[in-house]
């Protein structure tokens, strides 16, 4: 039984300083092997958040642990620290330097380092928060059946098997097939309620898998939620046709019917109306865009289709 931080690698600073990036470990007896990465990126606090909660839940109750739990709490801090999405100085996106470089500069050796840490993990979560300019309900998305079906008891309202896009390959979640990505709340902020919901989410999971007892959870299991489970063609994106400032009607995981308003398009010198943004199916709100200043083509919305019964 031990519980363990210990430094993935030290940021040199130009004063000759440096900011580390930890690890918590917590490991008791024979059981499956977890990783739990938050803060990639900088305007993500939700996820740190989450990662600090599950973390001081296992702090609680190591002694009672099957298996081993490495917590990283937040990977990228110097952007963390300043609010912002990317790596500070070499303007990188974290997110996008993976598997990373054992000879590169400071993100691609974060991004080596790490995948190397977490390889061979039975179970690895991946904590975010909302993009930066949108309100979004809980979430986890996830790339195969196997892990769609882990996270349905992720104490989310929605599990998306999302078609790997042209960046998946360099992100950290690209790294690992069976990977639950958790998200949710509002861009860059703390949001009421979301990060206590996923925090619940990751100590079930690590309920279901074995390596938590059910004495240890601070819920009982009848209140996580039931989430929706959608392939990816059910999530569709709602784009402006018009540039101005987008007037949500709508907010996350609101129910809403086939050619019912999700918001309008104003102008913002003379307040007329330009467009009515329209949802095409019948649904759930997923995403409302928060950030108003919007441009032909910018996504505004997404909503899941949800079939009658």
């Amino acid at each position: 039984m031990s519980t363990e931080t210990s430094v993935l690698h030290d940021i040199g600073m130009p004063t000759g300083d440096s900011v580390s990036i930890v690890r918590r470990r917590f490991e008791a007896g024979e059981g499956p092997r977890v990783a739990i990465v938050a803060g990639i990126r900088g305007d993500t606090p939700e996820g740190v958040r989450v990662a600090w909660r599950v973390a001081d839940l296992l702090e609680q109750h190591h002694e009672s642990l099957k298996g081993r739990v490495d917590v990283y709490p937040c990977v990228n801090p110097l952007a963390t620290h300043r609010g912002q999405r990317h790596w500070p100085f070499f303007d990188q996106d974290l997110n996008r330097r993976f598997p990373g470089r054992a000879d590169g500069h400071a993100p691609d050796v974060v991004a080596w380092k790490l995948t190397e840490a977490v390889r061979g993990a039975d179970c690895v979560l991946e904590l975010r928060g909302a993009h930066p300019a949108f309100r979004e309900t809980a979430q986890a998305h996830v790339a195969g059946p196997e892990a769609a079906e882990l996270a349905r008891h992720a104490n989310v309202d929605l599990v998306w098997t999302r078609a790997a896009g042209p960046a998946t390959g360099s992100t950290f979640a690209g790294q690992f097939p069976g990977a639950i990505r958790l998200e949710g709340g509002t861009g860059n902020r703390l949001t009421s309620g979301v990060g206590k919901a996923l925090a619940d989410g990751v100590a079930n999971l690590l309920n279901v898998i074995g390596v938590l007892p059910d004495d240890a959870l601070p819920f009982h299991w009848a209140a996580v939620s039931r989430p929706l489970v959608a392939p990816d063609e059910w999530v569709r994106r709602v784009r402006s046709g018009r540039a101005g400032l987008f007037l949500p009607s709508s907010d996350p995981w609101d129910d809403v019917e086939a050619g019912q308003a999700l918001g309008e398009i104003v102008d913002a010198t003379t307040g007329r109306r330009l467009e009515e943004v329209i949802s095409p199916v019948s649904g759930r709100v997923v995403a409302v865009r928060e950030q108003p200043v919007v441009f032909p083509g910018t996504l505004v919305c997404r909503v899941v289709e949800v079939a009658d019964d």
